[in-house]
């Protein structure tokens, strides 16, 4: 069974192909807000917007037909959800610098929990959510 098997060892010549696209994901999410704030000052935020949307649709369109079907609408809601944070986020580039919009969406991490907690009564302790605690201190 191959969930049961050991995976193959890693060598360092293996390793530099992920260490390089984890990089490169870090430095795409970096440049995120002042890539932003560019294009906000280039074409009205609607409009970049749409346009970072419209490009992942259609990098995304191959992989519609593989989703089961009772996935749809939540997937869609989710869309939608982020669409607006997107859109919020874009809107606040365009009078706040980046560096403010970018440490508000990072408090997204530890806000989120904390209002689980709150709402839900989730515990947020170090043994049931070391996660929470993980991704705060980064």
């Amino acid at each position: 069974v191959r969930c049961c098997t050991a995976p193959p060892e890693e060598t360092d010549s293996d390793a530099w192909q992920f260490k390089l696209l984890l990089l490169a994901v870090a430095v795409g999410y970096g440049t995120n807000f002042p890539v932003g704030r560019l294009m906000n000052e280039a074409l009205p935020a609607a409009a970049s917007t749409s346009g970072r949307f419209l490009l992942a649709a259609l990098a995304l369109s191959p992989f519609i037909s593989r989703l089961d079907r009772r996935l749809i609408w939540p997937a869609v809601a989710t869309g939608l959800c982020d669409g607006v944070g997107y859109s919020a986020q874009s809107l606040a580039l365009c009078d706040t610098a980046a560096a403010k919009v970018s440490f508000l969406g990072a408090l997204t991490v530890v806000v989120v929990p904390c209002l689980s907690a709150a709402l839900d009564g989730k515990r947020l302790g170090l043994a049931s959510a070391p996660q929470v605690w993980l991704a705060a201190l980064l």
